[in-house]
């Protein structure tokens, strides 16, 4: 039998995240801004507890003896729907009812372009990541090729859900922007560190653990017992993807970057 009991971590990550499309349908409906920031929060929500049952999909599995290569290719199809396909609705009903654009009123035909627009990004280069790398996979020791699909999903519902994003106006287009430039850098041929056969230095394990503790504080505090503004886990979050997407290949040795150039030299041929 090909379902193991490793793959219902799977089922809930997909499961999660088609929870996140039919929030996001719904939050559609709604006549209000203020409405439609509460279905872009919970669809964010959702899509970040997909994330949490990828984590610890491959746990389950290597702790049950379980790993095959149908566990492999479930997983590629459940991240292309809760990393590519999820956050591109959310990111539509953002964009067309919660986000603020000077310059382009609500109901518009215009806005219903730029949302049109911002969703297509995830969803295409989520699709072409997802082909690339059946084709050819390309496996480094301690490195991501590419923007991971994972951290962008949650790269994208922490920037819509932040509340940099909810007070500010020009946070709108750039918004855009660093979408754009996360959809690109998914598709990209740089390393970002990953933890799969990785064997930490000291002051990464150290941020590593901050990230987790951070996000988990944030979380408990402010979705669960309210003692913080719910938000603050998407603020945590933001912050800590930005690091990752903009700075952390300081921390990738000279060494290692040409490393991963010489093996991906071919790739765009």
């Amino acid at each position: 039998m090909f379902f193991k009991t490793k793959d219902l971590m799977t089922v809930g990550n997909i499961s999660l995240g088609l929870a996140g499309v039919l929030v996001a349908m719904e939050g559609m409906g709604v006549s209000t801004r203020e409405e439609a920031g509460t279905y872009v929060f919970w669809s964010g929500l959702l899509i970040i507890m997909a994330v949490v049952f990828d984590m610890f999909d491959g746990v389950v599995a290597r702790a049950l003896g379980q790993m095959n290569q149908f566990g492999a290719e479930f997983d590629n199809v459940a991240d292309l729907t809760s990393y590519s396909i999820a956050p591109a609705f959310l990111l539509y009903l953002a964009y067309q009812k919660y986000a603020i654009l000077p310059g382009v009123e609500f109901d518009t035909t215009l806005r219903t372009i730029i949302a049109v627009t911002v969703a297509m990004f995830p969803a295409v280069f989520g699709c072409i990541r997802f082909a690339r790398f059946n084709v050819r996979k390309l496996d480094v020791p301690g490195f991501w090729i590419g923007f991971p699909r994972p951290m962008a999903a949650l790269f994208y519902v922490s920037l819509v859900n932040s509340h940099l994003y909810l007070g500010s106006g020009v946070m709108g287009w750039i918004g855009v922007v660093l979408i754009v430039y996360a959809s690109f850098m998914n598709l990209s041929l740089m390393p970002f560190i990953g933890h799969h056969d990785r064997k930490w230095s000291w002051h990464l394990g150290i941020i590593l653990t901050f990230v987790w503790l951070t996000t988990l504080v944030a979380f408990v505090a402010g979705v669960i017992f309210k003692v913080m503004p719910e938000r603050t886990v998407f603020d945590v979050v933001l912050l800590w993807l930005s690091y990752d997407l903009f700075i952390q290949w300081t921390d990738i040795p000279k060494a290692a970057r040409e490393e991963v150039a010489r093996l991906t030299a071919d790739w765009n041929e």
